[in-house]
């Protein structure tokens, strides 16, 4: 196996549930010895790609998400997203997140609590299938079917009903014409909230979030949170001096 699979590897065996992995579980999910696990997890250490706990267990350091802001948003335009979401967030006792696409992914990194303790924050840097909450929904109405196609696929996207597939689409469309798209708790546990994407048309780069429980998500409070949400990602994007995605 070259080196380059056995870190890819490595780093695959960390997920959103299981974050933290002692020395012989990376090695048994990678396939390799402890002894070539230790190295290569040492390895990636010293450049900030996992870290070590003080129980001498592992986890996903702070690179990775460093370097999928860098890729795939503008420093300042996430910065000045997030100042100009705290305000809405007060304004309807949200939570907000600032997310970005990566691949069939959305990694989070920003996020503010809501002053209405509702759930557990979002740990920075987790990531979550493009469909499946409101932030990569948004980003997937701002690409062109073939694209989405794309990204909804693979044994994750097949294993959901035909019924949720359907639910996921329609929602797709509808945020392509009304500008936000919004996630009603079917997978996140007691999380509802609403998303618009920055970025030009073909070109998301980012999503900004507006969340709050599930109780709390009236039909008024959705359509209230969505317009100003995407008003928002639009005076962003109008302004913003936006990267060039990569093909």
């Amino acid at each position: 196996m070259q080196v380059v699979d056995r870190v890819g590897a490595l780093l695959a065996a960390f997920s959103q549930e299981e974050p933290v992995l002692g020395l012989a579980e990376c090695a048994e999910r990678a396939q390799l010895s402890k002894s070539s696990a230790h190295r290569l997890l040492s390895g990636l250490a010293e450049i900030g790609m996992v870290e070590r706990d003080h129980d001498g267990n592992w986890q996903i350091g702070e690179l990775p998400l460093r370097l999928a802001a860098i890729r795939l948003s503008h420093r300042n335009m996430r910065r000045d997203a997030m100042a100009a979401l705290a305000p809405l967030g007060r304004r309807f006792n949200a939570a907000t997140a600032f997310s970005v696409p990566n691949g069939d992914e959305m990694v989070y990194v920003e996020r503010t609590d809501s002053s209405i303790p509702f759930a557990p924050s979002a740990r920075l840097g987790s990531t979550a299938p493009i469909w499946e909450g409101a932030a990569g929904r948004a980003v997937l109405a701002r690409l062109d079917a073939a694209q989405r196609r794309e990204l909804c696929a693979g044994p994750r996207w097949s294993a959901l009903s035909d019924e949720v597939r359907a639910r996921i689409a329609d929602d797709v469309e509808r945020s392509a014409e009304r500008g936000y798209s919004v996630d009603r708790g079917e997978f996140f546990d007691g999380i509802a909230g609403v998303a618009s994407a920055l970025g030009r048309q073909g070109e998301p780069v980012a999503a900004l979030s507006l969340i709050v429980s599930v109780e709390r998500m009236s039909p008024e409070l959705e359509r209230e949170m969505g317009r100003a949400v995407a008003e928002l990602a639009r005076e962003i994007t109008g302004k913003a001096t936006l990267p060039e995605v990569s093909r």
